[in-house]
């Protein structure tokens, strides 16, 4: 394989990002999803994925999954000092790929991005401050949810900026921009920095995934 994605981790969080990237279009089977338990691999293969049964941690285990052509490596384990170890050696191999990480414990994300994680996500601090803005807003709460759940309802998608919308303002594009992407920066719709839209960049938008469509011949 070349340019796949690999899940480190198949349990809840594992299965959960996953979905979410096949739910954009990525094929099963241009992922492998690493595990040490072979009850669990099994499940992965069930469900169309590639599987190696192994500890993550260590060098073999990745290069069986070929983390080293990867382009992207999604950490997903129980601990933190595991998801630690994984950062670390699958960097090692693969100073290219796209890393992102979750942490249970938000004093450990800077270790994560210290041993070679791009993004890390605190699963714990997230699901907090999801349940704290449910308190407070209710409906403010369904539509996180709504955006956290890919492939149905509102979905936040990046893409980049097409030849129509060059030289124009993000509120001057048919989708809602929320952030743009500029080389390595994000910046805010309004920030004044952004000025109008560059061919070179991404936007980061809001949009309705259109409902299934009845099948006429039923």
């Amino acid at each position: 394989m070349r340019d796949h994605t690999v899940v480190v981790g198949f349990g809840t969080k594992g299965r959960s990002a996953i979905r979410t990237v096949c739910a954009t279009g990525l094929k099963k089977d241009r992922v492998v999803v690493i595990d040490p338990s072979a009850k669990v691999v099994d499940a992965a293969t069930a469900e169309g994925y590639t599987g190696v049964v192994g500890d993550g941690t260590r060098s073999d285990v990745l290069r069986r999954a070929e983390v080293q052509r990867a382009g992207r490596i999604i950490i997903a384990t129980q601990r933190d000092d595991t998801a630690v170890l994984v950062a670390l050696t699958a960097r090692q191999l693969n100073p290219e790929a796209t890393i992102v990480a979750a942490v249970r414990e938000e004093e450990n994300a800077p270790l994560l991005k210290q041993s070679g994680a791009d993004e890390v996500i605190t699963s714990a601090g997230a699901a907090g401050r999801l349940l704290g803005l449910s308190v407070l807003s209710p409906s403010a709460g369904l539509v996180m949810e709504d955006l956290i759940q890919q492939g149905s309802g509102l979905d936040l998608v990046e893409r980049p900026v097409t030849r129509a919308e060059a030289g124009r303002s993000p509120r001057e594009t048919q989708d809602l921009v929320v952030s743009v992407v500029r080389g390595h920066r994000v910046l805010g719709y309004d920030d004044p920095s952004v000025g109008v839209l560059q061919l070179t960049d991404r936007v980061i938008t809001i949009v309705r995934v259109p409902e299934p469509q009845d099948d006429p011949t039923r």
